[in-house]
């Protein structure tokens, strides 16, 4: 996860860092415009963050923040999967935490290397902060590549057309330096449904031998989908990609991969 380049075809590792308790502000921005210096990145382990005597690593870490990793295929269409459980426990550990500064949301990033994203709210019950509460269930990311090397990750608005627009009360705005939008699930619908968080992810750019990827427009197309009446027919259209998830999990469970994520061509 902690390196920058890649090849058509193979493995391709990313982290999704979730910070329980931590507001998108506190990760910093993706990439400071002032300084050019990245916000916290949990690939850093050898800075001194904030004078505080830790690696941006550290102090993660010493937030309750966690990781889940996944091996991808390069320019596949991929879906990372995170089980509803797992969030769960995550947002337990802020009521269970000794400390009452902690805000009722999970933020979090997707990181490979000395690059990751803007931060974004995938739980919230704190209106304040994201506008809607609940579960985010669907977000998209594009890679971008400039001959294999890494050049930024890149949120795709997945929109709240699906749940009444930017007014509704499920509709969380996930990101703030780069507003982003996404249609949560209630804790009620989350009784009798699966409320699992899953990332999509494509590729943009050129590999190291000037191969072109082709997955980063359909992430568009995917949130399409997701915003129909369609959208389990498409899925299954687009070689069962939630079937292929890439699944992580986090907490006392070592983070692990299972299966292989498919492609929609």
């Amino acid at each position: 996860m902690c390196i920058n380049s890649a090849w058509g075809g193979r493995g391709f590792y990313v982290g999704i860092a979730m910070w329980p308790g931590g507001s998108v502000e506190s990760w910093g921005s993706g990439i400071n415009a002032d300084t050019a210096v990245p916000g916290l990145n949990p690939c850093n382990a050898t800075n001194n963050y904030n004078n505080t005597g830790l690696s941006d690593a550290d102090y993660l870490d010493s937030k309750g923040v966690v990781v889940a990793s996944f091996e991808l295929t390069v320019d596949m269409l991929m879906a990372m999967s995170i089980n509803s459980s797992d969030i769960d426990r995550l947002f337990d550990s802020i009521s269970n935490a000794p400390t009452s500064s902690q805000h009722e949301v999970i933020s979090a990033v997707v990181f490979r290397g000395g690059f990751r994203s803007e931060a974004v709210y995938i739980r919230s019950e704190d209106a304040y902060l994201s506008q809607g509460i609940g579960r985010v269930q669907s977000l998209a990311l594009s890679a971008a590549f400039d001959k294999g090397q890494l050049t930024y990750l890149l949120w795709d608005d997945v929109t709240c057309n699906s749940c009444g627009g930017l007014a509704s009360k499920q509709c969380i705005t996930t990101s703030t330096s780069q507003p982003q939008h996404s249609c949560a699930a209630t804790d009620e619908a989350c009784l009798t449904e699966e409320c699992s968080l899953t990332v999509y992810m494509g590729f943009t750019g050129d590999d190291r031998n000037g191969v072109v990827f082709q997955t980063g427009t359909q992430i568009h197309r995917i949130n399409q989908y997701a915003v129909s009446s369609f959208y389990n027919t498409i899925v299954q259209q687009v070689s069962n990609v939630l079937k292929n998830a890439q699944q992580g999990f986090v907490g006392d469970v070592p983070v692990t991969d299972s299966g292989t994520g498919d492609a929609a061509k």
